[in-house]
């Protein structure tokens, strides 16, 4: 099947990858040696990186042009925002400075692990949540390489965390973290569309397009819209109670 990408969409999706990024470091800096407190900033940063995630993905999705209508389930296109957020918010945790060291090199890479995991999980149970008269295939050698790549994208996120997650560097320029969410944010993305180009769609009129808890794609796209909105107004308020903190 013949497949296309409305790049305004394409950069879009970016766009919404950068700003959930820029809003996870935003938070970074909360982190303490406080039990509680360093749980609740870790789910917070891993729900803020779960939904960048997820709505980057969808309006992704939304890039895409088929020769087919596309529908999605309910339950599993709800269900694949769950290993994203459940993934970034533990893979943060295990990273909390317990005493005035770093954590080890091996913490990170078992962390960056366990979010390349949760962020591939999301991307293809989402792709499963395509109803069409069509059947999926992956390409290996690709579909290998986008899991390479979000591990790249998590090393990236949670390399940052480990070394300006410490009091010395709470006070970072702005412009560093600027380049660190733009870089995240086109890791991320890249990973979707190295998924993306993993995907073979062939038409089949015997597969099913039908699901008892149908979303119709324009429905699913305003909720991502929605997501993408809500990521733009938390960005503003980190960096606002940012700048008061400094």
């Amino acid at each position: 099947m013949q497949i296309s990408y409305d790049l305004r969409f394409v950069a879009l999706s970016v766009l919404i990858a950068v700003i959930g990024s820029y809003a996870v470091l935003g938070i970074l800096p909360l982190f303490t040696q406080k039990e509680n407190e360093s749980r609740f900033t870790a789910v917070t940063a891993g729900l803020l990186m779960g939904v960048g995630i997820w709505t980057m993905h969808f309006i992704g999705m939304k890039a895409l042009k088929t020769e087919v209508q596309v529908n999605y389930d309910i339950l599993i296109t709800v269900l694949s925002i769950f290993p994203a957020v459940i993934g970034a918010s533990a893979a943060f945790y295990m990273l909390i400075p317990k005493t005035t060291n770093k954590p080890s090199r091996q913490s990170l890479l078992i962390s960056a692990l366990i979010m390349a995991i949760s962020i591939s999980i999301m991307h293809y149970t989402g792709m499963a949540a395509m109803m069409m008269s069509a059947r999926i295939n992956y390409n290996y050698l690709l579909f290998t390489l986008s899991i390479i790549i979000a591990f790249v994208a998590s090393y990236i996120s949670l390399g940052y965390f480990v070394n300006f997650g410490s009091s010395r560097y709470i006070k970072f320029r702005r412009q560093r973290k600027t380049f660190t969410a733009i870089l995240m944010g086109i890791t991320i993305s890249l990973m979707h569309y190295t998924g993306m180009a993993a995907t073979n769609f062939i038409p089949d009129s015997t597969v099913s397009n039908n699901s008892p808890l149908l979303l119709n794609e324009y429905a699913l796209y305003g909720l991502a819209f929605y997501c993408g909105f809500m990521l733009i107004i938390v960005s503003l308020i980190v960096t606002v109670t940012g700048s008061k903190a400094r």
